[in-house]
């Protein structure tokens, strides 16, 4: 439960929300109209969905492309918040696509910068990733640790994240980044790129066997969407101009672990089999949080047997996103 305070922050805001159709955005956007904001979302549909958000009177929902979308302007006029969650998402895709993902990661960003110059916003929260981090040196990883991107979908993601960060100093625009670990929830993005979250939980439910790719050992930081919404209020509210913040939990789950876990919770007995490792993905990743505790007052609410009982009570509907 947020501090009222924080609440009372966003109590008749204007708010806007690219990407509010999708799994992060949809959950963010329902929070901003439970606290009384006047909501925009912006989507292209292309793994959101309408029915991820209520019928409201203060909920405006606008299918477009931020690459493309000719009168940005419009929408960014008389803001006072700006929630940039729109994304290409995915490791694998972005090998397979790498020019819709750059133009939707990094000219989707840009274009969104270059329309709230002229805005007086509160505040530009962006949402980027730990995938930029590539390989750690050292665990937890904290936000001055190198930055190596495995695929394009991480260079992407570091690239759009420089163009924000700059447009505090550059711009006078008051931007905040948040490099989320591994997001899980509800409701669902049905794609094959879906994290391994989603992953095994269908398969669960088809009683078909947990396909571990590599030896298991590689390691994760599972965070909620919940604590994920939180921390883009608590962002908005709190984060400096041109900062960026690490958001996980800061506890480590390797994906012998999870696979044993979910087996638990569902009890559903299947057998754990083994791929060669995919290329494009880490090995290791666990965020160091302290930055965002002491500037942001973040803190992870949701264990992650927690979590994912919460996700289990909700039926069908999972999505998972490997760091975003």
């Amino acid at each position: 439960m947020l501090p009222t305070e924080l609440q009372d922050s966003f109590a008749a805001a204007r708010c806007l929300v690219t990407g509010g159709a999708g799994f992060i955005g949809s959950n963010l956007s329902r929070t901003l109209l439970e606290f009384g904001a006047d909501v925009v979302v912006l989507d292209d549909f292309s793994t959101g969905r309408r029915d991820h958000l209520p019928e409201h009177p203060r909920l405006r929902v606008v299918e477009t492309d931020l690459s493309r979308c000719p009168n940005l302007e419009d929408f960014t006029n008389r803001v006072d918040y700006v929630f940039h969650m729109a994304a290409q998402v995915g490791n694998v895709k972005s090998i397979e696509a790498p020019v819709s993902d750059a133009e939707t990661n990094v000219v989707g960003t840009v274009r969104l910068i270059d329309a709230c110059r002229r805005a007086a916003i509160k505040r530009f929260v962006y949402s980027s990733s730990s995938a930029i981090f590539g390989e750690a040196d050292r665990l937890p990883i904290e936000e001055d640790h190198s930055v190596s991107p495995l695929s394009f979908y991480a260079l992407s993601k570091l690239t759009a994240e420089k163009y924000v960060r700059l447009a505090a100093s550059l711009l006078s625009i008051p931007t905040v980044s948040l490099r989320y670990f591994n997001v899980y929830g509800t409701p669902m993005e049905d794609n094959e790129y879906t994290g391994v979250i989603s992953i095994f939980l269908r398969r669960l439910q088809q009683r078909q066997p947990l396909v571990i790719y590599g030896d298991g050992t590689q390691v994760r930081d599972f965070v909620y969407v919940d604590d994920i919404v939180q921390a883009n209020l608590r962002a908005a509210c709190n984060g400096r101009a041109g900062s960026v913040y690490n958001i996980g939990t800061g506890r480590s789950t390797c994906i012998a672990e999870l696979a044993e876990l979910l087996i638990d919770l569902t009890s559903t007995r299947v057998p754990v089999d083994h791929a060669e490792f995919r290329a494009g993905e880490v090995r290791r990743s666990t965020a160091d949080i302290s930055r965002a505790k002491s500037e942001l007052g973040f803190s992870p609410v949701h264990s992650l047997r927690d979590g994912l009982s919460r996700v289990l009570l909700c039926g069908n509907s999972v999505s998972a996103r490997s760091g975003h």
